[in-house]
This record gives C-alpha cells, sequence and structure tokens, in this order.
C-alpha cells in the first residue's frame, strides 16, 4: 500500500529550504557569477541542488517511518547521494583548478563505482551484469555519462529539473507496472522535491541547481535506469527502454559530442551548440517556449521508452 499524501512532506520541505537556500547564496556569494556562456545576467545561487536533496532526504525519513521503504533501502541511497551531492558542491565551489577535465571523469567514474559496489554489497538489486565487479564498472561508466548529460542541461532556467520529472514520471509509470512499491516511492519522492525547486527554477529563476544539483539528480536518474535494466545481451528491451526514459539529456549530449567530433573539436570543449541552444539562439525562441518543446520531446521519448520495455 502506497501513502500517497506523503509526496506532500518533500514538496514542502523542498519549497522551505529553497526559501532560506537562497538567501544564505546571497549573504555567502554562493551564487553563480554572469559570464562567457552564461546567460543570466545577474548572480544566482546554485543550492537548489541542496533544497532538493533535503526534501528528498526528509521523504524518504517519512516513507521509512510509514513502512514503504526498507531501513536499508534507506540509508544506501541517502549515502550514495550524500556523496555524489558533495563532489558537486565542491564543483560548484571551483576548489579544482580548471581544464582538468580528464581528471574531473576519473574521479566521478571512481566515486561512481564505488557507491554501485557498496549498494550492491547491501542488497541491492541489479540485474544489470552476474559479476559484481562488472557490474560496479558497468553501471560507474552509465552514471558517468548521465550525471554529465544533466550537467549540460542544466543551462535554461527549469530545464534540466522539468527534463528529470519527466524521466521520474516515466519510472513511476514502470515501477507501477511492474509492482515495484519501493522504487515508486523514492521516485515519487524524488519528483516532488523538485517539483517544489521548479517553483524557484522556473524563468526567471531565482535560484539553480548548480553542479551538486545536476551531479545528484544524474546519479540517481542513473540508478533507476540501471534498477530496470536487464541482462543487455540478450534482453534488448530491457536495455533500450530505460536509455529512453532518460531520454532527451543522453540525445543531446551524444549528438553533441558527433558533431564536435566532426568538426575536429574536443568533444569535451564548452560551447553553446547543444540541441536546446540551437532553439534558443539560432531560432531565437524564449526561454519558455525552448523549454516545453524540449518537454514535449522528453514526453515523446519517455512514452516510447515505457512502451517499449513493458509491450
Amino acid at each position: 500500500m502506497i501513502y500517497y499524501p506523503l509526496f506532500i512532506a518533500p514538496f514542502i520541505i523542498s519549497v522551505v529550504s529553497i526559501y532560506f537556500l537562497r538567501k544564505q547564496g546571497h549573504t555567502y556569494h554562493l551564487y553563480d557569477e554572469p559570464g562567457e556562456n552564461k546567460i543570466h545576467q545577474k548572480p544566482v545561487p546554485y543550492l537548489g541542488g541542496v533544497g532538493i536533496f533535503l526534501g528528498f532526504t526528509g521523504g524518504l525519513i517519512i516513507a521509512r517511518l510509514l513502512h514503504q521503504i526498507s531501513g536499508l533501502q534507506a540509508a544506501g541511497v541517502i549515502l550514495g547521494s550524500s556523496i555524489i551531492l558533495f563532489i558537486g558542491f565542491w564543483d560548484d565551489l571551483k576548489w579544482k583548478k580548471k581544464g582538468r577535465t580528464f581528471l574531473k571523469l576519473l574521479y566521478q567514474f571512481l566515486v561512481g563505482f564505488l557507491i554501485v559496489f557498496i549498494l550492491i554489497k547491501i542488497g541491492v538489486n541489479f540485474q544489470f551484469s552476474i559479476n559484481p565487479i562488472l557490474m560496479a564498472l558497468a553501471a560507474a561508466l552509465y552514471i558517468l555519462v548521465v550525471m554529465n548529460a544533466i550537467n549540460v542541461n542544466d543551462g535554461l532556467d527549469g530545464l534540466s529539473g522539468g527534463i528529470v520529472g519527466i524521466s521520474l514520471i516515466g519510472f513511476i509509470m514502470l515501477s507501477f507496472l511492474t509492482n515495484n512499491w519501493s522504487i515508486l516511492t523514492i521516485s515519487g519522492v524524488l519528483l516532488a522535491s523538485i517539483l517544489g525547486f521548479l517553483i524557484s527554477n522556473w524563468h526567471p529563476a531565482s535560484i539553480f541547481m548548480g553542479d551538486n544539483g545536476s551531479h545528484f539528480l544524474g546519479f540517481s536518474l542513473a540508478i533507476l535506469a540501471i534498477i530496470f535494466t536487464g541482462h543487455p545481451f540478450y534482453n534488448l528491451k530491457q536495455f533500450i527502454g530505460p536509455l529512453l526514459i532518460v531520454g532527451f539529456p543522453l540525445i543531446d549530449i551524444g549528438w553533441t559530442f558527433i558533431v564536435r567530433l566532426a568538426q575536429q573539436r574536443s568533444p569535451f570543449s564548452k560551447g553553446r551548440d547543444y540541441l536546446y541552444d540551437q532553439l534558443y539562439f539560432k531560432l531565437n525562441f524564449s526561454t519558455p517556449k525552448t523549454v516545453l518543446i524540449c518537454y514535449a520531446f522528453q514526453i515523446l521519448l519517455v512514452t516510447g521508452g515505457v512502451l517499449i520495455y513493458y509491450i
């Protein structure tokens, strides 16, 4: 039995947390400054991911008290999310030197491997691979790609949070169809937390999710996709379906990397050449219109992913 009112709590926690985090961001200069390749014209706090995480954590604690998830599941998810959130926050603070893309990808991969290996050991049921080491390696690569795909899509107000929210609706549908109530609860709690964030992130945004948020949401989305992924070598539908539910960010980063390589540029170079950038800069669509078009594309992909997976 699912206590649907429990999803109200993470929404409220997220809204209230973000209200105070926005103030703290300005007080302690924890904000994203305007600059090259950036659209906003004034400093905007980047603590939105922390607000989403607080709502998510509060919701999981309540879900545990209502016996919707096990204590082990709640502890594992909160621990893994905390580590990823901290790594993203470290990026936001820019303590690292610029231009070290390889090192950044390497530590993201290693952290992803460690977290997944721990989750396997505490009993999280992944089906991606029979061998736990191979599973952790494959999952770490999966997490690395999705995490960075969400990060590069966090370039317009409301885009990344809404895209992830639509993906979560897809995973909620899969959870319902497969009677996986604990994953439905986790996905629903995260969705409610994101909705609380989007109130302040919709154009014109008063707070960004920052790398802390994009890392956290990318990690969470990747874990959900992996949980629903069957052994890819003999269950292609259960491999493709979750990829389509992650959807637009993967297509966007993949297409952009191919174009950059064709132009003999580094695929990791900075620039405003992603698919949503083409709508905003080349076609001169407004921010809300661009975001809504991307939402529509994501809805089609998520719908296709659910149908492919279940039919």
